[in-house]
């Protein structure tokens, strides 16, 4: 048994006027003969809800007219009487119809809602992220550094920092978080509170005392794991000393490794190791470098791989290598307009490119 409440209206003005104030589940609206092209303004106020018409002239012109402005069932008047079930059905039915309708207006409102929620979530988001990173622009120890990201969704990723230890000392890094989006930008604030607090150990010892950059990358590793987060990264760690004009760093599983350009030209630094936070025992490659007087250092995620046209990752490489080559002392901004400039659409990951230069 249905459990409706009626509204009746008399006449054409008295159903549009309660159609514009009120919202009803369906239109139950009698049409004389002569007044069908009138149906079509009641259907319009209330799409896209169901109206079911009886006719007068029960034609099959009459009823072809009423389909085609948008009925979702015609009677004739006097076959309600005679098929007072069939017209009950039909109601219960269209009943269930405008139902359906509510309920997905309902689902999309709440969606609609959660959707907003979401965006505002992910701004505020984008916000912290953006603030824990340096300016795009740093100088320290005679050293610029800059760099650029580009996320393939709306949080990144891919993570860079540049630390001062004292006034001839500074450590950099370039992140690439596992997967895509909030949960591996979240994995960035972590990131970032664990480096804080190890350059504060840095800074609170001679350079004699220093830990290893390896030493380093296995206490990321170790908090990772307890974290218990899902997430692994790969990692360049280096730290340059201007007194002794060495460069220090350790490899955590990072590809491609840095370019390294001076006056023997542009080369990739040597050095492999594990993925971090993936492996309870991980090896870490450590090595130090003697750097000229000036020097540029280049680091990109592997994101700037997957928009290249070469075909083999050796080729793609060796491309990355002879564009910076060819661009020695550019910004991020150029270097990432060279090497995509044949590439189009959204990247698939993210894309971080950091230069650190010293004269």
């Amino acid at each position: 048994m249905l459990d409706l409440r009626v509204s009746t209206s008399f006449s054409l003005s008295d159903a549009k006027d309660k159609l514009r104030d009120s919202d009803f589940s369906l239109v139950i609206v009698r049409v004389p003969a002569a007044k069908q092209a009138l149906c079509h303004d009641l259907i319009d106020l209330h799409s896209p809800n169901p109206v079911l018409i009886l006719l007068d002239d029960p034609s099959s012109a009459a009823v072809f007219s009423a389909l085609r402005v948008g009925a979702s069932d015609v009677f004739d008047v006097a076959d309600v009487a005679r098929q007072s079930q069939a017209f009950l059905d039909a109601v219960e039915r269209l009943m269930g119809w405008a139902r359906t309708l509510e309920e997905n207006r309902f689902y999309r409102e709440e969606l609609e809602q959660s959707l907003s929620e979401l965006q505002a979530d992910q701004q505020a988001a984008y916000h912290i992220q953006r603030n824990m990173m340096p300016a795009e622009t740093i100088e320290i120890c005679g050293i610029k550094a800059q760099h650029q990201i580009t996320p393939s969704l709306y949080l990144s990723g891919d993570f860079v920092d540049v630390v001062p230890v004292d006034d001839q000392r500074m450590v950099f890094y370039l992140a690439d978080v596992s997967g895509h989006g909030a949960s591996s930008a979240l994995v960035t604030v972590l990131l970032k509170n664990m480096t804080q607090s190890l350059v504060r150990d840095y800074k609170d010892v001679s350079p004699d005392e220093l830990p290893s950059l390896g030493d380093v990358l296995q206490r990321i590793n170790t908090e990772m794991l307890e974290t218990g987060v899902g997430k692994h990264l790969s990692m360049f760690l280096g730290a340059i000393d201007r007194n002794s004009g060495l460069l220090h760093y350790a490899v955590g599983g990072h590809h491609p490794m840095p370019l390294l350009t001076d006056t023997r030209g542009t080369r990739y630094l040597e050095g492999r190791g594990m993925p971090v936070g993936l492996f309870e025992q991980p090896i870490y490659d450590e090595r130090s470098i003697e750097l000229e007087s000036s020097f540029q250092i280049t680091l990109f995620s592997d994101g700037i791989l997957e928009v290249l046209p070469q075909k083999d990752m050796l080729s793609r490489e060796e491309y990355v290598r002879a564009v910076v080559d060819n661009l020695r002392g550019s910004s991020p901004e150029r270097l990432k307009a060279s090497l995509t400039a044949s590439f189009s659409g959204e990247a698939p990951d993210d894309i971080a490119i950091m230069t650190v230069v010293g004269w």
